[in-house]
């Protein structure tokens, strides 16, 4: 069973979908996961610890607990798919979680951890709520409660870096981080300050998994 739900207008600028899943078979034990500039909260409604692994080095793993946030990477990594038969999630907008957190994207990036780092007492409490749901249409209305009532700032980005967020999702394989610098105003190093402040990663890191993922999604066409 699987699941999406994409949020009402006021979020969608932030949230990707929330989305579930349970009891899906799978073929692999593990999953690899590629980078794509964005992050993820994920409940696991089982009683197992949420382990990521290195990509290159599988006997290295990070545990995110039962709820764990993982911020916008450059790198790909693997979960256990067998440890994760059911669990909800919320994928994020680049830039998504800015409004959200205190903390600047920047400190999450290519980093997973459980939600408790920085929402103290959340993770456990909001996952007690999931599990009390009758309904997963129920759930999805909880997480997205939950993040409205969270909210730290207001759901906008700098007007930059909001630019520059679509020039780039838009049309990664030409966009330049030069080209949009002409188009907005500000100092190389205020903008690299914003960029990584609000949407995680450099803009030239962001450019390059933007374009990573363009040619992922063009390979079934090739094949």
């Amino acid at each position: 069973m699987h699941r999406l739900y994409i949020p009402a207008s006021s979020l969608a600028a932030f949230i990707r979908c929330f989305w579930y899943s349970e009891g899906a078979p799978q073929p692999h034990a593990r999953e690899r996961l590629m980078p794509n500039g964005e992050a993820s909260i994920v409940f696991n409604l089982r009683d197992e610890e949420m382990r990521l692994y290195d990509a290159d080095h599988p006997e290295r793993y990070t545990s995110c607990g039962l709820a764990g946030l993982t911020g916008p990477r450059t790198d790909c990594f693997a979960i256990d798919t067998a440890s994760e038969d059911r669990v909800i999630g919320i994928q994020f907008q680049p830039g998504g979680t800015f409004p959200f957190f205190r903390e600047p994207a920047c400190e999450v990036a290519n980093l997973s951890v459980p939600l408790e780092v920085f929402w103290r007492g959340a993770g456990g409490e909001i996952r007690e709520q999931l599990l009390a749901t009758e309904s997963v249409d129920a759930m999805f209305a909880l997480l997205e409660c939950n993040l409205l009532a969270r909210l730290v700032r207001p759901l906008e980005l700098h007007p930059a870096i909001q630019f520059a967020r679509a020039h780039i999702c838009r049309a990664p394989q030409v966009a330049t981080v030069s080209g949009v610098m002409d188009r907005i105003g500000l100092s190389q190093r205020r903008f690299i300050e914003l960029f990584r402040d609000q949407i995680g990663l450099t803009p030239k890191a962001f450019c390059r998994v933007r374009r990573f993922q363009r040619i992922l999604e063009a390979v079934p066409s090739q094949e």
